[in-house]
């Protein structure tokens, strides 16, 4: 994860420096650094944004398992009778 925001930050560095740089207004030239720089990362770290919404996806499993688990220890046989008897 913080290897995809330190090349998203530098990809808007770099254009940040080129705009300021060519004598582009302050203002201007953050925007314009912020939308080539979306522009740009999407296309140059398509591997790295993969990578990381595997990793978030993975994180998230394992939180529903454990939530699931921490549920499923607390029930008590009550609970269960309960099921059991709206099953039916």
């Amino acid at each position: 994860m913080l290897q995809y925001t330190v090349w998203r930050l530098l990809i808007f560095l770099l254009f940040l420096l080129a705009l300021l740089w060519l004598g582009v207004p302050s203002l201007w030239a953050l925007v314009f650094a912020a939308l080539f720089s979306m522009v740009t990362s999407f296309f140059l770290l398509r591997t790295q944004r993969d990578q990381l919404a595997r990793q978030v996806e993975s994180r998230v499993e394992s939180g529903r398992a454990r939530r699931q688990e921490r549920l499923a220890a607390q029930r008590t046989d009550e609970d269960e009778e309960d099921a059991d008897l709206e099953g039916r």
